[in-house]
């Protein structure tokens, strides 16, 4: 049975609701929409949201109507309130909605932002069962673990082609449904698994790789790395016998690292990314621009691109001092010889900036969400096109 949380959107506008979805989507939630009062007590004669996100200001949408049948309802299920509204009218329709007895998570004005809704959502989801160890153990040896892919784009013509992809693993459980990284990967780090799962993500994503060079689609695979293997020193070693079994050059495989500056074994973490880069596997410095991440890493640590985080990236339209930065990473990792990639790209706004940039690939639901293999290869072959793509955003630029 599938035990994902349930977020329930009351809301007409077309653009807030797309955000939503995707949120929805990203968060590993199942979703449901109403936009009258009969709707909404339709779906809660049946169903029990973990969150309802409500429209104050809907179209043709009686907002505190809904508000009330909520209170009377389902007043323990978290609260968010959007609405193009002025703040102090957000206020009072979130002082209203407590005053009924609803938990009020928070407020929202709309044009939504994906990265700042799901922040605020994700405390409110609920805590699943814990995951045991021998479900663990099964999922790596019963085949319940499969890898979907995101697509990343040269945008540096017009033509915008899609040059690689990243591999992300997912558990599809027998009993709860598809899992995303954020249900198993606390479980597997606490079990001393990670090695194994990532060992698993980059023999698969290295077999797609060649199943994909023999249909004449030589896409770079991106696989993220465990921080437990950039110590193991024989690592290596692993990947040149697994890219030469499957007869896939190094050049095509690119390593994602998200926590290089939390490594302490730095001599021997430099070591293996040196070996790696003589082979001629590609290095990404993730995240970079929060967190953690550092400059000097730019220069003590082989890399050969950084990924600007999503949530920096997501800041640039509307945020002077996110646009200067970004602006200067760009300039910095061109000095440095650096590709750089922009993580997140949800909007024509956002595209257009990074590539006016300088940015060489981008990645982000303005072009696809994570997608099966299948879909990959139709994908590739069509881009781009006015009327096949995995989201309708694309459609909406080439307009």
């Amino acid at each position: 049975m599938n035990e994902n949380d349930l977020l329930l959107i009351l809301d007409k506008d077309p653009k807030s609701l797309s955000v939503l979805r995707r949120v929805a989507e990203s968060l590993g939630c199942d979703c449901v929409e109403a936009d009258s009062v009969d709707g909404l007590q339709e779906i809660l004669s049946t169903r029990h949201p973990t969150i309802a996100i409500l429209a104050v200001d809907g179209p043709d949408v009686d907002g505190l109507a809904m508000l009330r049948v909520l209170a009377q309802e389902v007043a323990q299920s978290a609260t968010l309130l959007i609405g193009a509204v002025h703040a102090r009218v957000l206020a009072g329709a979130r002082r209203t909605a407590e005053t009924q007895g609803l938990r009020v998570i928070g407020v929202a004005n709309r044009p939504l932002d994906p990265a700042a809704i799901e922040l605020l959502l994700t405390p409110y989801l609920k805590t699943t069962r814990p995951v045991a160890l021998g479900e663990l153990e099964r999922a790596l040896t019963e085949h319940e673990l499969i890898l979907e892919y995101l697509p990343k784009i040269d945008i540096r013509t017009e033509e915008l082609k899609m040059q690689g992809v990243e591999a992300l693993v997912r558990w599809q459980h027998p009993r709860r449904g598809l899992l995303y990284p954020r249900d198993f990967l606390g479980p597997m780090e606490e079990h001393h698994l990670m090695a194994r799962l990532t060992d698993f993500v980059m023999t698969e994503a290295v077999r797609q790789t060649s199943q994909w060079r023999a249909l004449g689609l030589p896409l770079e695979m991106v696989v993220n790395l465990s921080p437990k293997l950039i110590t193991d020193r024989e690592f290596p070693e692993r990947v040149a016998v697994l890219l030469r079994e499957n007869e896939v050059p190094a050049q095509q495989l690119i390593l994602d690292v998200t926590e290089a500056s939390s490594i302490e074994a730095r001599d021997l973490m430099l070591d293996v990314f040196t070996r790696l880069r003589i082979l001629g596997v590609g290095l990404t410095l993730d995240h970079f621009g929060t967190g953690v991440s550092s400059l000097t890493e730019l220069y003590r640590l082989p890399f050969s691109e950084i990924k600007v985080d999503q949530a920096l990236i997501a800041d640039v339209v509307r945020v002077r001092e996110a646009m200067l930065i970004v602006q200067a990473i760009a300039n910095l990792a061109h000095t440095l010889e650096l590709v750089v990639c922009a993580g997140g790209i949800e909007t024509r706004e956002m595209l257009g900036f990074v590539r006016n940039a300088g940015f060489d690939t981008a990645q982000g639901r303005f072009f696809s969400g994570p997608v099966k293999p299948a879909e990959i290869e139709r994908l590739v072959r069509t881009w781009p096109c006015s009327d096949a793509a995995a989201t309708g955003r694309w459609r909406e630029m080439r307009s």
